[in-house]
C-alpha cells in the first residue's frame, strides 16, 4: 500500500501501511498511538483528542505542539519580584 504523506505547518507527516501494522511519522520520527473500542484513534502523547481519521489527528497534535512551544519560549526567562 502506498504511504499517505501530507506537509502541515512545516511538518511532514506520513502514515505508513505494512502488511501487519500501519506506522504514524511526523518529521520521520514513529508516534505511538491506538485505538479505542469504538474505533477512534489517540496518541499516546496526546490522549486528549481522538478521531477516527488518523492524519486529521496528527494534523491536531502538531498544531498543539506548535502551541506548547511557544508557550514554553515565552517562559525561558524568569519574572523577578
Amino acid at each position: 500500500m502506498k504511504p499517505e504523506r501530507q506537509d502541515y505547518k512545516g511538518r511532514r507527516i506520513e502514515i505508513r501501511s505494512g502488511e501487519d501494522k500501519t506506522e504514524l511519522l511526523i518529521d520521520n520520527l514513529p508516534v505511538g498511538y491506538g485505538r479505542l473500542p469504538n474505533g477512534m484513534f489517540f496518541l499516546h502523547n496526546y490522549a486528549y483528542d481522538w478521531t477516527n481519521d488518523l492524519m486529521e489527528l496528527a494534523r491536531r497534535y502538531v498544531s498543539y505542539r506548535q502551541k506548547v512551544e511557544k508557550v514554553l519560549s515565552g517562559q525561558s526567562a524568569p519574572k523577578e519580584r
